[in-house]
Formats: structure tokens, C-alpha cells, sequence
């Protein structure tokens, strides 16, 4: 039987974009490390919300679940249209995948080391997150790729579409 364990930004209420809304474990580890280099670089810190969450937590149990690693899942979903399928509406959407470590400044290092990761972390437009982390302790290799993964992150970054309010 295969198991699947999704840590994710838990969140209470259906929007956390308030300043105690927090995700915990390792993703509250990356979201700070990425939230610091961001201060670094004269950007606000990135605020999370529960729907871009929603859309991360789907993306990474996706791809546990599916084995691939993409940011376009097999049944034709993008990072915009999983976000959209949330009911967050935005001007702007970026995403970061990787796998293979759970360890937070593993993860955190490879994005910054990934000129279109690093782009998106260093966006001031993007404004809000979601986090997520799936593990899958018995996982299946990924088609042409080589050891099994087991840890699989994404997160989403957005500028929300401001609606006058």
C-alpha cells in the first residue's frame, strides 16, 4: 500500500494573508530563508494564503502521487490554471518545483541556484505564497529520472489582481 504524507501551510480561516498566518515545518523554514533573501534584495516579505497553498498542496501530491516532475501535470494543469481552479484571481503567477530533499536549505540553495527559481523568490511584484511538501516513502522512479525523489515542494508566488479593495 502506498503511503503519502503531505505537510502543508496550515492555515486557519479561508484567506491567510494576515500577518499571523503561518506555515509549519519545513516549508515555514523555506518561507523564511526565502522571505530573508527577499528583505536582502529591498522586496516586502511574501504573505501566505491559503488558496495559493491549496494550489502548492495539489502540485506536490500531484506529482507524488503521479510520478513526474513538472510544472505542467499530465492531465494538461499549469501553475495558473491551478491556481485559477482555486478561486484566486491574479495579475501575475510564478512557481517553483524540487524534489529529491526534504531538507529545507537543500531546497531553499537549489532554487536560489536556478536563474528562473531565483527570479521568481526575487520578484517584489509577487506579493503572496502557498508551500507545500509532499513525502512518498515508497515512491516510484520518475520516467528517465534516477533515484526515486520521495520529497516533492512547490510553492506559488502571486501578485493578486487588486479589485479595489
Amino acid at each position: 500500500m502506498r503511503t503519502l504524507a503531505l505537510l502543508t501551510a496550515a492555515c486557519a480561516g479561508l484567506v491567510c494573508s494576515h500577518a499571523n498566518a503561518r506555515p509549519r515545518g519545513p516549508e515555514a523554514d523555506v518561507l523564511a530563508m526565502i522571505n530573508a533573501e527577499r528583505v536582502r534584495h529591498g522586496c516586502q516579505p511574501l504573505r501566505v494564503e491559503a488558496r495559493l497553498s491549496e494550489a502548492a498542496e495539489r502540485q506536490s501530491r500531484g506529482m507524488a502521487e503521479r510520478h513526474y516532475f513538472n510544472h505542467n501535470a499530465p492531465d494538461g494543469s499549469t501553475p495558473g490554471k491551478r491556481v485559477r481552479d482555486t478561486g484566486y484571481v491574479f495579475q501575475m503567477v510564478g512557481e517553483n518545483i524540487e524534489a529529491n530533499t526534504d531538507d529545507p536549505e537543500e531546497v531553499f540553495d537549489a532554487w536560489m541556484n536556478s536563474p528562473g527559481h531565483r527570479q521568481n523568490i526575487l520578484m517584489c511584484a509577487f506579493k503572496e505564497t502557498g508551500i507545500a511538501m509532499a513525502w512518498q516513502e515508497d515512491d516510484q522512479r520518475v520516467a528517465g529520472v534516477s533515484p526515486e525523489f520521495h520529497a516533492y515542494w512547490t510553492q506559488v508566488f502571486a501578485m493578486p489582481l487588486n479589485l479595489g479593495r
